[in-house]
């Protein structure tokens, strides 16, 4: 997976930008707030339709103006594609070599990234949605049938608390959602159980290496019904489904579902103590990169090739073993983006070729 070629008009700080990337590794240099960042989000978006910094789209159309405009030639598995994003007066259009897309799910696979900026600590220290967050959108990456379902779900449960705000409700009324809501949300546990399975042996291998061969990390999966890491989908829609008859006069009196994968989460634990609770900041920066980079990984052995890299403000704060770590997978030819402030961070020995941008105040050299 590769981006060659980035045009942003209107996009955050940046007025109108061309940016043709090294097929290894870029290097985004500048102050602080000249917009390194916007342009690592830009590529985000460009593979997933949203930004990984605002919620809104809004939000990121430069001050004075109206709309946002964004056109990247990438190259994956199938060749070399054109993406288009532009957003409007919160209408949004996605372009595929320049046929408009009536689902965004089509975008789903055509260009990967896994990205990585300080504010993801609150993956390990924040609540359960943001592990969620993180779980849904790699997810979303590597199976429209994911997207699928999880649409589906959050459509039928919006529905079901409906019901049950509405009160006085029957239980045939109620059942036939029950039946929707168990068989998407079995589903979408199904992946997850199976995705983390994968996922805790590459997890183990990247933080033991980053941790200088000192720590092991290890994922539980803890999703909100009890499920065995050989169930079925079929054996946790039943499950799900007898959950959801059982917290029905619960749900009544709340006005809300209280069973399903709305409410899963998962535990990081180093050398079996939770990182949540009792993890310096330090190992909890490492955890969430060890758990950013053991996704890279397991993302390229589903699909047959590396979603591209994307670390921003990442090496200020890294010891020498982890920025050597990093720089190794570089070699690996995975193309990399990073930002940084000075040079010299990353003047070390064993860095590949490529390219460095000099980043100031919206425009780019």
């Amino acid at each position: 997976m590769l981006i060659k070629e980035l045009e942003l008009v209107n996009y955050t700080n940046y007025h109108h930008q061309q940016v043709a990337f090294h097929p290894k590794l870029n290097i985004l240099l500048g102050a602080n707030a000249q917009g390194k960042s916007n342009l690592i989000d830009s590529i985000h978006f460009l593979g997933l339709a949203r930004s990984h910094r605002q919620h809104q789209d809004l939000h990121l159309v430069r001050w004075g103006e109206n709309y946002f405009r964004l056109k990247g030639i990438v190259e994956n598995r199938q060749g070399t594609i054109t993406l288009e994003h532009a957003v409007k007066k919160g209408r949004k259009i996605a372009k595929i070599n320049g046929t408009s897309l009536r689902k965004l799910s089509s975008l789903i696979g055509q260009f990967t990234t896994v990205i990585f900026t300080p504010d993801d600590l609150t993956l390990i220290k924040g609540g359960p949605e943001s592990r969620r967050r993180f779980l849904n959108r790699k997810l979303v990456q590597l199976t429209p049938l994911y997207y699928d379902y999880s649409a589906q779900y959050q459509r039928t449960l919006i529905q079901r608390n409906n019901l049950l705000k509405r009160g006085n409700v029957t239980s045939e009324e109620i059942a036939v959602w029950d039946q929707q809501l168990s068989y998407y949300g079995s589903q979408i546990i199904d992946y997850r159980n199976k995705v983390l399975l994968r996922l805790a042996p590459i997890v183990l291998e990247v933080h033991y290496q980053l941790s200088g061969n000192k720590e092991k990390l290890s994922i539980l999966y803890q999703p909100d019904i009890p499920v065995k890491a050989e169930s079925s989908a079929l054996e946790i829609q039943e499950l799900l489904l007898s959950r959801l008859s059982n917290a029905l006069q619960t749900d009544l009196r709340k006005g809300f579902t209280s069973v399903g994968p709305h409410r899963d989460d998962f535990t990081c634990l180093i050398n079996g103590i939770d990182a949540r609770h009792y993890g310096s900041q330090g190992q909890q920066r490492t955890t969430v990169l060890t758990l950013k980079l053991a996704m890279l990984k397991l993302m390229a052995e589903m699909t047959g090739e590396y979603p591209v890299l994307l670390l921003d403000d990442v090496f200020s704060e890294l010891d020498q073993n982890r920025k050597e770590y990093l720089l190794s997978l570089v070699s690996e030819s995975i193309q990399t983006v990073i930002t940084a402030t000075e040079l010299d961070l990353l003047d070390k020995p064993g860095i590949p070729e490529g390219s460095i941008f000099r980043v100031h105040q919206g425009k780019i050299y």
